[in-house]
């Protein structure tokens, strides 16, 4: 943290000086990530894709834990900084690591895993720039080597930094202690990030710069497919929690149930078969599973759909008595499904939370670091609190 205030004074003075400002606002464009995939590599297992939701209360045989990562922004004119945090925590025992975590942050440790990014957005010279890469912790490049400016898009540069702060967490994860047990690992979005990117038609970006986008995010889902297929060897349940569905295409490439809807996201597919289903359902229902096919260097998946009820007797029609989120399996573990599917039941609906509930504990605690973090850099280099930027990752 101290280094990192530093720079920022440095910048400052640069600045003063009369450096150049290289900032684009086109850089801060929106870029989307949505999940889809070709009617070829998905298909239905089994002939009855619906069924009432008759769950186990199936306690994880040692432990249960949950990974997220976060990111707060802070953003000037000179200077673009994104303070990521990441945690690997069980509800049950306590146990778990962060990132970053206490010690690194007041500088008595070296960071577990890179968790800052740092676009310096002036013209600098090149000692400058190299003492700014030799910072502890902080990322200056993408995955493949190319060096963060301010011509690289901001939303997939925070992309880019979650996946990597969770990709270190998950090798840690495998080379401590915790593994000892054999516990089952919730991971809170899709166990492949998405691919696809969808840019404003008003704002294009040029097809080299995206396909350098996808280049990475394929790097690091290949390598985050690499430490899941380890954790499965070691005896590690693994799972994915998509606690949102609006950017998920799945179900209406395929239309299993022949609702001839047109290309909507799942979330406005389950809606709409709810809403057809007579009698309108009282109970929570299991909707898969798909199978999502292999793509070179990654995994199989196999898609599960948790339709849980609010109320006892829900109005018809309305989404808002549903939760619905989705589960997704490596399909190396295929014969485990109904076990595993078993303990994130356990972890939300037997809790009463509907969603897992050590994935809401570990999503909140995330925030909670680098939102903290984030407050006491901006205290220690006088930039005002509106120099924060929000940026939205939905998975």
């Amino acid at each position: 943290m101290k280094h990192l205030s530093m720079i920022a004074e440095e910048l400052r003075k640069i600045v003063s000086s009369g450096a150049k400002l290289t900032r684009l606002d086109s850089s801060s464009n929106p870029i989307l990530l949505v999940e889809e995939a070709s009617n070829r590599q998905i298909e239905v297992i089994g002939e009855k894709l619906v069924k009432t939701l008759e769950y186990t209360r199936l306690k994880p045989p040692s432990d249960l834990y949950a990974l997220d990562s976060s990111s707060r922004v802070i953003e000037t004119p000179y200077l673009f900084l994104a303070i990521g945090a990441g945690s690997v925590f069980s509800r049950f025992t306590g146990r778990g690591f962060d990132v970053p975590h206490a010690s690194s942050i007041l500088g008595l440790e070296e960071p577990l895993c890179r968790h800052t990014l740092l676009v310096p957005e002036v013209e600098l010279e090149s000692d400058i720039l190299n003492s700014i890469m030799d910072i502890p912790g902080v990322l200056t490049k993408n995955p493949l080597g190319t060096q963060y400016s301010s011509y690289y898009n901001k939303h997939i540069a925070l992309v880019e930094l979650r996946l990597f702060i969770e990709n270190c967490l998950l090798e840690k994860f495998h080379d401590s202690s915790l593994v000892n047990d054999k516990p089952v690992l919730l991971i809170d979005g899709p166990l492949l990030y998405p691919k696809t990117i969808i840019t404003e038609s008003t704002y294009p970006s040029p097809r080299e710069r995206i396909k350098t986008y996808i280049d990475s995010l394929d790097y690091l889902n290949k390598q985050r497919s690499k430490v899941v297929d380890n954790l499965i060897e070691s005896g590690i349940y693994v799972a994915g929690i998509v606690k949102r569905l609006n950017r998920s295409y799945y179900l209406s490439t395929i239309d299993p149930f022949g609702l001839s809807t047109g290309k909507i996201n799942d979330e406005a597919y389950i809606d709409t078969l709810i809403t057809r289903m007579k009698p309108f359902i009282s109970r929570s229902l299991l909707i898969g599973p798909l199978r999502v096919k292999q793509e070179a260097g990654g995994m199989g998946r196999l898609l599960w759909y948790i339709v849980a009820s609010r109320r006892i007797y829900p109005a018809p029609g309305r989404m808002g008595n549903y939760a619905v989120f989705r589960v997704e399996i490596p399909e190396s573990i295929e014969s485990k499904n109904q076990e595993l599917l078993g303990y994130v039941f356990y972890d939300s609906l037997n809790t009463g939370s509907l969603l897992p509930l050590s994935i809401l504990i570990v999503d909140k605690r995330v925030k909670k670091i680098s939102s903290s973090i984030t407050t006491y850099l901006l205290y220690t280099t006088g930039i005002p609190i509106e120099a924060t930027s929000q940026y939205i990752t939905m998975f």
